[in-house]
């Protein structure tokens, strides 16, 4: 509200008028006539933007079916949940926010390589509009912005009469409507509601011009995929596995410097991978020496060394998840405690844990012993699939030394599907995968890149050397192929004012002037055109509100 009062004041004072900025509520357009020469230039291989744009029409008419099919799944998906009383309830997956491919208000795209990638979807699907513009010999009269703070949308302002024709001076009365960004905008009688156009250019010309920003940003995805999945992905390899995961105040890895977010490269002379190699490496040392451990901060190496005393293992398995209604939670077991002892038999890690639920029998009660120094006796229950007692928890094995934990994290598992995706792709899950990659990612929550998880990798081949910059293009490269992808399917859609929703209409018209005549043409394709426009656009809603809705009832 603040921001849109600051916009009202400098609106109401000029100022924006004279720096060539429309404001539509808070949203701005901010115009720029400067690049008029760039366009010149990069028209003149006309062939070659005619060809691509002419490819572009039946690729947006394949992305419109497949995308319109999508939005009925999804709604028909939603109205059988309601019916069968399993909807989502509302949550981050479905939050209004993460709608919007807004980088720092979508939660699931970060700030910076969201913002990069946005910025280059805009840029070129814009652009290509323009230089089509002028190849089709239509004058642009300006290209710009569209801000809400932060940008999110862009445009390219076509001359109106150039690109649809002059209107006729013989009506009596005539009204301009206008959609999108300025290349929509025709002359409309008012008795007869048919538009009128005299001169413009053809057809086809303005349906090139309008599949053109697809067309390019698909061509911009393909060839930052082929870079991110060849030689970049391809020369980032697995470190370890194996994680500092916390580390208490005052012990002796904080005072020695250890910080969590870490990871453990080699311990001793004994190089580690996994937990297993960990693990196997710790119960196996000799006690009486003290611990020296390399680790990995981003792309930083350190070693510390810790006094024998400190380095003494201490094993248990700990409680990740509680099973409602189940033994454990009766005996009122929590996640995050760590499980020691049960009975006389010591618990070092999950298959101590498993062996020993294995000899228990339904309804036999059994003394837990936990890490915190308490204990609790669980009648264990009846196991669903197995004639052994059940206790109902998940659990892993925990590890934890001078203050500190260690997990693990599947990088060289996640790495593997990364670079596998390509191959994937010959079939439906590939496809899913970089659909979803950015919401669910590998674990259910999300995948936004590198930034996070760099300590984990390290640059090899030709990026040996390079450190972290590696990461950073991996990153760039991530959000830049998946918006410029997203973006150039959501424009698909045949709803005014995108891109394909033009497009539709025009097929439309093609397809039916030569049965019904030219007016009656245009008038069915302003009204199919209409219906879908909300079809789909009352479909995003649903999607958005439903669960809040069915959740209030």
């Amino acid at each position: 509200m603040v921001y849109w009062l600051i916009i009202a004041i400098l609106n109401k004072q000029g100022v924006l008028e004279r720096y060539n900025i429309t404001a539509f509520g808070p949203i701005l357009m901010i115009r720029t006539r400067r690049g008029q020469s760039l366009l010149s230039v990069l028209a003149r291989p006309r062939r070659f933007w005619k060809l691509l744009a002419d490819v572009g029409i039946p690729a947006m008419l394949i992305g419109m079916f497949i995308m319109f099919v999508l939005v009925i799944m999804t709604d028909y998906a939603m109205l059988q949940s309601i019916f069968d009383r399993t909807m989502m309830p509302p949550g981050k997956y479905n939050a209004p926010q993460n709608i919007f491919l807004i980088p720092g208000v979508n939660e699931y795209i970060p700030l910076v390589w969201g913002a990069i990638g946005l910025a280059v979807t805009l840029v070129v699907h814009e652009l290509a509009h323009a230089v089509l513009c002028r190849v089709e010999g239509v004058g642009v009269k300006s290209m710009g912005l569209l801000t809400l703070i932060v940008p999110i949308g862009g445009f390219a302002e076509p001359d109106e009469e150039q690109l649809f024709g002059k209107k006729k001076t013989d009506h009596s009365e005539v009204e301009y409507t206008g959609t999108g960004s300025g290349y929509d905008q025709a002359v409309r009688d008012v008795q007869t509601k048919t538009p009128i156009r005299e001169g413009g250019v053809s057809r086809r010309s303005r349906m090139r011009i309008l599949a053109a920003g697809v067309m390019v940003n698909f061509v911009v995805a393909a060839i930052v995929f082929l870079l991110l999945f060849g030689p970049v992905l391809g020369a980032i390899a697995p470190l370890s596995d194996v994680t500092i995961v916390s580390v208490k105040e005052d012990s002796a890895a904080a005072q020695a410097g250890i910080r969590e977010g870490t990871v453990i490269t080699q311990v001793d002379n004994t190089t580690i991978q996994s937990a297993h190699d960990f693990y196997v490496y710790m119960i196996t040392r000799s006690h009486d020496t003290p611990l020296t451990m390399h680790v990995q901060e981003r792309q930083t190496r350190k070693v510390f060394v810790l006094a024998a005393d400190d380095a003494a293992l201490q094993s248990g398995v700990v409680i990740w998840e509680v099973v409602e209604d189940s033994a454990a939670s009766k005996a009122n077991l929590t996640a995050d405690m760590t499980i020691t002892q049960i009975d006389n038999t010591t618990i070092y890690n999950s298959t101590d844990f498993i062996a020993f639920l294995n000899t228990t029998v339904p309804g036999q009660t059994v003394e837990m012993f936990f890490a915190e120094d308490n204990a609790t006796f669980v009648e264990l229950g009846s196991s669903p699939d197995r004639s052994c007692g059940y206790l109902g928890v998940v659990a892993t094995t925990s590890l934890e030394f001078a203050g500190m934990t260690i997990g693990a994290y599947p990088a060289a598992a996640t790495l593997h599907i990364l670079q596998n995706i390509p191959g994937m792709m010959r079939g439906i899950e590939g496809w899913l995968i970089i659909f979803a990659l950015p919401f669910i990612g590998f674990d259910g929550t999300g995948f936004a890149g590198f930034s996070s998880t760099m300590q984990f990798y390290e640059p090899v081949g030709w990026a040996a050397g390079y450190g972290v910059l590696v990461f950073w293009i991996a990153n760039a490269l991530l959000w830049t192929f998946w918006i410029n992808f997203f973006v150039g399917l959501f424009n698909c859609l045949p709803a005014v004012p995108l891109d394909g929703g033009h497009i539709f209409r025009d097929t439309i018209h093609m397809l039916t002037e030569r049965m019904i005549g030219d007016r009656d043409a245009e008038r069915l394709s302003q009204i199919m055109a209409a219906a879908f426009a909300l079809l789909i656009f009352g479909s995003f809603a649903f999607m958005i509100f439903g669960p809040y809705i069915v959740g209030g009832l």
